[in-house]
């Protein structure tokens, strides 16, 4: 027993408190929105409990991550890197009771196992974090040279396709960003920046008639979103409404008077804090995210070695990416493409998914060869 006690005591001596204790009050606070919509009849009982499972779920795989070396979870990229992939690509062969897409989505990136569902793109962005900051930790000393940038970039290239060919432009923004964040990181040269930066001009007219009609019109209603008559501006329409009812302190969390929009519980929770917290809820929200963020580059800024920095920003660039997209749209900044504020929203992959990000974080700290001296 006593053995198993400085066990316990050495894992949370090796823990980032800090971190953890800010992830803890995301998970926190998010419960407390959810159940307020519970309460407003926005969601039902079930994905609450649901929401609550997940978390568990996702505390549970953080813990374990902490445990395993980060080098040794990279090194592992055939393990977990094909179940990953392999989940999304059933969503392209499995037949309509396996695959599915839930109501008023706009992407086909959903499996159905009984009666849970799965996001396989969410699990696929933690590999490919993990697998990229390997290949960028492999070729780094090589980074000057043609072949192995565009190898770089065809391991960027096929989930950002994958993921986009699913119908989820949201979550293939997601992957396109921290590939950027990444590869920058590893110390890419200007000659390609500038050269990427032509191939990105190119391919921008073919991108605009590859996407569907609906998003190109969600685009354009941007232009004047509060005079817009098109069907695809009225979600956001009503969502800054709802954001700006509650004023500066907001109508309270069990008020009677609290509003639905679509979505309004992941993709619009921003707007339900709003009008039960005000801009004060909102203040709070914002600022627990960025320090979420800055932690996480604080860990990378001290990792031992260009891995444990990768994986970091990798981790810090899917969540700073998902945080601002995710407000860009409840503000009418960016058109709705799907992306979920991470640890708030609700959405049980997504929220393990982001406890798994923080494990690599975590595993960073724990296993930085300056700060445990070995």
């Amino acid at each position: 027993m006593k053995e198993f006690w400085q066990a316990v005591k050495a894992y949370f001596h090796r823990l980032d408190k800090i971190l953890l204790l800010l992830c803890a009050t995301a998970v926190g606070f998010s419960l407390v929105i959810l159940y307020s919509e519970l309460y407003a009849g926005f969601i039902t009982s079930r994905q609450f409990k649901m929401q609550m499972i997940a978390g568990a779920l996702g505390l549970t795989a953080m813990v374990v991550m902490t445990l395993i070396s980060y080098r040794f979870l990279a090194k592992i990229w055939f393990v977990h890197l094909p179940v990953t992939l392999g989940l999304v690509l059933a969503t392209f062969v499995l037949p309509e009771p396996f695959v599915y897409r839930p109501d008023n989505s706009d992407d086909v990136a959903w499996l159905r196992l009984g009666e849970l569902s799965l996001q396989p793109s969410e699990l696929l962005k933690i590999s490919f974090i993990l697998t990229f900051a390997y290949h960028l930790s492999k070729v780094r000393d090589q980074m000057h040279k043609p072949l192995q940038v565009l190898l770089l970039c065809l391991h960027g290239a096929v989930p950002c396709l994958l993921i986009f060919k699913q119908g989820d432009m949201g979550s293939a923004l997601v992957f396109f960003f921290i590939f950027l964040c990444m590869i920058f990181t590893a110390g890419l040269q200007w000659r390609y920046v500038i050269g990427g930066v032509g191939v990105l001009a190119v391919a921008a007219p073919i991108v605009w008639f590859s996407i569907p009609p609906y998003l190109k019109q969600r685009i354009l209603a941007l232009q004047d979103i509060e005079n817009s008559t098109l069907a695809e501006a009225y979600q956001q329409q009503v969502g800054q409404e709802i954001l700006g009812s509650g004023q500066v302190f907001g109508k309270g969390l069990f008020s009677d008077d609290l509003n639905h929009v679509y979505a309004i519980h992941n993709d619009f929770v921003l707007a339900h804090i709003g009008q039960t917290l005000g801009f004060a809820g909102c203040i709070f929200v914002v600022l627990l995210m960025m320090s979420i963020c800055v932690k996480v580059l604080l860990v990378a800024r001290a990792s031992a070695d260009p891995l444990g920095c990768y994986i970091c920003v990798g981790v810090f660039a899917m969540f700073f990416f998902q945080f601002v997209i995710n407000v860009g749209m409840v503000l009418c900044l960016v058109p709705v493409i799907g992306i979920t504020m991470p640890f708030i929203s609700y959405g049980g992959t997504s929220l393990v998914a982001s406890f798994c990000a923080m494990g690599l974080a975590m595993s960073v700290y724990s296993f930085n060869r300056k700060r445990v001296g070995y």
